[in-house]
Order: structure tokens, then sequence, then C-alpha cells
């Protein structure tokens, strides 16, 4: 907006006492100082957002029970044959939205319970009300190794004959999320009954970690074991000329012997992503190791050093208050000897 012209007639100053001040100052004539004056208003258009959780539709929850097979196995460390209170880890999402081609190439003995698997009474979708992995009971019993899955209703009823058993072990697991966490996959963190030699396949932990939704590797071994599981183009195939498909899937008639373990003819990544999600709940994960993997990027050991400097610092804390309170015990019985010469 532009303001009118002002007058071509010099104003005229009234005042004597500022007139003598312009004298002062040099200023004798105001003739022809008119201007035009230019104001600019900036208008900022304001989006108002309110923000709206959808939250999922309630619904009944499931009824636990306790089935007698699963009491079998905490006592015999064996699966029942054909027994409907175990299901495989990836069969178990039948009511979800994901959908696995080739789950039966994933492991056999990967199980959930029917208790853990059933979380509410509809005949929808259950993709909001999938359970948490938290306790694994593990079974080196028989030809393989064993981990079940087991609800927190299950265990505490279970967890009398849990402490009395020798044939299985009770861990408390959860999937590390953060950089931060420390990484619970060794099965070794609050084990009932305790285990010093509890070394379950690597395996077994790699499609536990999937299934549950890890976002980051414990260590760069089992990044590499999971792209030799997934047939998936890694940092160990080297600058070999490899046909890799978009998201970093080998085909079975391209991969090379390294992957020779893979059992796949179709990429596992697209579910692997669904899961993900339903596991996320809407959150992020595109920075984690596992977000990369799942877009086709190919780690190196660089992404694991954080990893490696957080151990050495805790392990260099540890060691200093070590020192340090030997050297108080070394001080404090100095000054005692001290004390008794002067007696």
């Amino acid at each position: 907006m532009y303001a009118p012209r002002s007058s071509p007639q010099p104003p005229q100053i009234l005042d004597p006492e500022i007139q003598r001040k312009c004298e002062e100052l040099g200023i004798l004539s105001t003739l022809e100082r008119s201007m035009d004056e230019e104001q600019e208003r900036e208008v900022v258009h304001e989006v108002e957002r309110e923000h709206q959780v959808e939250r999922p539709t309630k619904v009944k929850p499931a009824d636990h029970a306790l089935h007698e097979d699963v009491h079998r196995f905490v006592e015999t460390g064996k699966i029942p044959v054909r027994s409907s209170a175990f299901i495989r880890a990836l069969p178990s999402l039948v009511n979800t939205t994901v959908e696995f081609p080739e789950c039966n190439q994933w492991a056999q003995n990967v199980l959930v319970t029917h208790d853990f698997a059933r979380t509410v009474s509809t005949a929808h979708k259950v993709d909001e009300y999938l359970r948490p992995v938290n306790w694994v009971v593990s079974s080196d019993i028989g030809l393989s190794p064993v981990l079940v899955v087991m609800s927190p209703h299950e265990v505490n009823q279970l967890l009398p004959s849990i402490r009395k058993s020798k044939v299985v072990h009770l861990s408390v697991y959860t999937p590390r999320t953060t950089k931060a966490m420390q990484a619970c996959d060794d099965l070794r963190f609050y084990s009932v009954p305790s285990a010093t030699q509890l070394t379950p396949l690597e395996s077994l932990i790699c499609q536990l970690n999937l299934f549950a939704g890890q976002l980051y590797f414990s260590n760069y071994e089992m990044y590499l074991r999971t792209c030799s599981f997934l047939g998936l183009n890694g940092p160990d195939l080297g600058d070999e000329d490899l046909v890799v498909d978009s998201d970093g899937f080998i085909r079975e008639e391209n991969r090379p012997a390294a992957r020779a373990s893979c059992s796949f003819n179709q990429s596992q990544l697209l579910p692997l992503k669904e899961l993900f999600g339903m596991r996320r709940k809407g959150m992020g994960y595109l920075p984690t190791h596992l977000g990369k993997m799942l877009n086709g990027r190919i780690l190196s050991e660089e992404d694991f050093r954080d990893r490696v400097l957080n151990l050495s610092v805790v392990s260099f804390s540890v060691s200093l208050s070590e020192t340090l309170a030997d050297c108080s015990s070394g001080k404090q019985d100095h000054e005692t000897e001290l004390d008794e010469m002067e007696l």
C-alpha cells in the first residue's frame, strides 16, 4: 500500500527552537523534501492442525487357557507330537494382514503357544493386538533345540515347575529397539533356572529376532547370518559380479555359494516390512539396522562401531570402579597400620 503523495509546498516550521536547531545543523531549506512512503505488511496464513489419535476399536479379550501339553513340555522338554497347543511362529500370524510366502521354509522349532497367539475374541484381523515377545522357554532335549514363546499367564502358572525343571529354561527376552538397549537375544538375561552354558542355535535366535521385531542386530556376525538366511546381498560377498533384485534379494539361479543355505525362492522383505510395521504401531524405524536392511541397504562394520565403543566404555568403567575400590581398601589398611604404630 502506498500513502498519498505529500504536498509540494515545504512544511513551515513554526517552532523557533526547532528552526534554530536546524540552522545550527546546516539545514537552511526544506524545499522539495516530499517523499513517498511505502508500507508493506506480510500476512502469514496459519493452518490449524488438530492431532487426533485413532485407537483400535474395543474388543473382548480372549480367555486364558493353560494347555496340558504346555505343562508336559515343561516337565519333559519335548513337544508332544501333533499337539494343538503349539504353533510355528509365522503361521501364528494367520489372523493378521501379513502373508509370508514359503513360510514352511522358516524354522520348525521356533514356536509359540496357542494362548500367546490368541489375544482377542474377534473374527476380524488382529494387527493392532499382537502380543509382544517377552518370555521364551528353551529346551535342548531331543534331536534339535526348541524355542517356545509363552504368554505371561502361562509363565505365571508354570513358574514353580520351571524352577524345579532340569530340561527347560525360562529367559526374559525383549527385542532391541534402540542402540542404547542391551541385547537380550543370547537368552542369558534372568534365566530360570540359571544356566551358565545356555547357548541356543544362532539360526533360531535370528528367526526369533525377526518375529519379535528387533531393530538392531546384537553384532556384525548376526547381521551376516540374517543376510545368509534371507538370501540378501551383504558385505561378505565382496565385489562379486552378482545379479541382485532392487531390494537386495538374490534369486536362486544367481545365488553364490555363500548364500547356499538360503532356501527361499521369493523375497521375504515385503512381508517382514508389514510385520515390523505392526510391531512398531506406526512409529518409524528407517534409520535402524533393520530399517536399512529391509530397504535394500548394505550395512558395514562401521554401523556396529558404536556398539563396540559402548561396551568398551562399560568395561573401562567397571575396571575403574574396581581399581578405585582396591585403592580405597588399601588406603584404609595403611591408615590402620599407622594408627597401630602410633599406639
